[in-house]
């Protein structure tokens, strides 16, 4: 294993031109890693949620056990750290679900990364665990103590009773309260940053009053990061009809008539924009202190070998794609990859 060649400007290889990218050796086998790429853990496929714009219900997403570290994942470790990857993601499903089981499986990832975040709706992010001395204290602290970078928090809306609507909670606990919002970010500090997250829905959040109206509850609250996103277009090939998808193609919201308004906002500035084809992203910052990001995304098969994220889903078959069933990382997993892609989206066949 060892690391062959650093693209930092456009160069040749294989007929096809990369840049701020890492060739590597790993098994034998050559690959093309971007200097952008991140590593998510798609922890458990399970949620205590069932929110109507969640993507799990629209594309591929295989089920499996909570993830739990073995040689498999300590193998993925190895490719990432060689390849250059600086990032690593939590999500799921819900990933504090099993609070303890996050703990024990980030353990062996955080420290490894320059930038670890979490994806989650809150739900056992204030549980008890055992930390590596087996001393009892909260997740979120534990995962804080492992060098945890950020947390983002799923709120679909700042109204108690619309929030509850959209995402749809099972069971006796019905989503964050403004109380817990409070104490993840006391507990957060200064080194750890909170953001939220928000699906804009034609239900729910969906206008620049809402959005502003959205901004300074949670800024009431102690966050200073918010990220406004609409559901990721996804190509009919690699979709699910289901109820979801067919909810946020009924209840898609354009971004373009926000981000319209808020170039020319008097207590907006634009901080950054990217135009991509398969995304648009937005940052403003509001009132000089808050961070908004506006986005819409398409999930598109990659135009290239170049990997630009990792994706471990539950099945714990390491991905290049989102979408693609068919896009796993190494030639072993094929036989369970091919399984899983009949199963989730048959309309693909078999590609051999």
């Amino acid at each position: 294993m060892e690391l062959l060649k650093v693209f930092k400007e456009p160069e040749e290889y294989k007929g096809t031109r990369y840049w701020n990218a890492n060739l590597i050796k790993f098994e034998d086998k050559e690959y093309i890693v971007s200097d952008k790429a991140i590593l998510t853990l798609v922890t458990v496929a399970s949620c205590n949620a069932a929110c109507k714009f969640c993507s799990n219900d629209i594309t591929f997403h295989p089920n499996g056990k909570y993830m739990t570290f073995n040689d498999e994942l300590k193998r993925v470790l190895d490719f990432s750290v060689l390849a250059g990857i600086k990032k690593v993601a939590f999500s799921g499903g819900e990933p504090t679900a099993n609070p303890q089981k996050l703990y024990d499986l980030a353990s062996n990832f955080i420290p490894a990364f320059s930038t670890s975040r979490i994806h989650t709706n809150g739900y056992g992010l204030m549980h008890e665990i055992k930390n590596k001395d087996d001393k009892s204290t909260i997740l979120l602290k534990g995962l804080i103590n492992l060098g945890l970078s950020g947390v983002t928090l799923s709120v679909a809306h700042f109204d108690t009773e619309i929030n509850r609507e959209i995402m749809r909670f099972n069971g006796r606990w019905k989503g964050l309260t403004e109380s817990d919002i409070e104490e993840i970010v006391r507990v957060s500090g200064q080194d750890t940053s909170v953001r939220l997250s928000c699906v804009l829905t034609a239900k729910g959040i969906k206008t620049v009053d809402d959005i502003i109206n959205y901004v300074k509850w949670g800024r009431s609250l102690g966050i200073k990061r918010f990220i406004f996103r609409s559901p990721s277009w996804i190509p009919s090939d690699f979709s699910k009809e289901t109820q979801v998808t067919r909810y946020n193609r009924l209840n898609h919201v354009n971004i373009d008539p926000i981000t319209n308004i808020l170039d020319t906002h008097p207590d907006f500035k634009i901080k950054f924009t990217e135009h991509k084809t398969d995304s648009h992203v937005h940052v403003y910052t509001y009132d000089n202190e808050i961070t908004i990001d506006i986005d819409a995304s398409s999930e598109e098969p990659d135009p290239d070998i170049k990997i630009r994220r990792l994706i471990v889903m539950a099945n714990q078959v390491p991905y290049t794609s989102w979408i693609d069933p068919y896009s796993y990382l190494f030639e072993e997993h094929k036989n369970i990859a091919t399984q899983a892609a009949i199963k989730e989206l048959p309309q693909l066949g078999v590609v051999t």
